[in-house]
């Protein structure tokens, strides 16, 4: 069963770190998020308590619990462990589905609008052509966001934007950000 514990631990502790720490990540485009909700049927009550949110903490109290009381009883309670184990981990899950569905419904923790991108610059991650959309990076606040993106109507048929290239959002609609390139913006100012 210690094996049991030690693989939860990793796991949960593993994706828990990702999400704390994915921000110095940023510089290697990898995105984590364990905000994601798993959607069953129509958004049934169940799928809530299903979060992928949910499944990690319960994962981590899991394999925390039971492998502290191993190392603590020695393994010889091995049944009593398990079922401290179990019920810390479901407790811990519901108790952060339960934090984290209280901040959905209040002011606590909501998102700014999409209109808060409009105006900041950022960088194309994801080539962007006239007939194809991309992606860009952006910061707001302290986060980077990435974000799909397409070319705004002024902009030449011609020119599309490379990875790397500076970006101004001139507009954001159904979470799709409107571009121009930097040097076009301040050429029209």
């Amino acid at each position: 069963m210690l094996t049991a514990y030690i693989f939860s631990l990793l796991v949960g502790g593993g994706f828990l770190a990702l999400s704390v720490f994915g921000d110095f990540l940023d510089g290697m485009d990898i995105d984590v998020d364990v905000d994601g909700e798993l959607d069953v049927g129509g958004g049934a009550e169940v799928a809530k308590l299903l979060s992928l949110r949910t499944i990690v903490y319960t994962l981590f109290g899991f394999g925390a619990t039971g492998a502290i009381l191993h190392a603590v009883w020695g393994g010889a309670s091995a049944g009593l462990t398990a079922i401290v184990a179990s019920a810390t981990g479901l407790a811990s899950g519901a108790f952060i589905s339960a934090v984290f569905r209280y901040l959905k419904r209040s002011e606590g923790g909501a998102e700014l609008g999409e209109r808060s991108f409009v105006g900041l610059t950022g960088e194309v991650s994801l080539e962007i052509a006239a007939d194809s959309a991309g992606t860009v990076k952006v910061v707001r606040g302290e986060r980077r966001h990435s974000v799909r993106a397409r070319l705004d109507a002024t902009c030449p048929d011609d020119l599309p934007l490379r990875a790397g290239q500076s970006v101004v959002v001139v507009g954001m609609a159904d979470g799709i950000a409107t571009v121009v390139p930097v040097d076009m913006k301040l050429i029209e100012e």
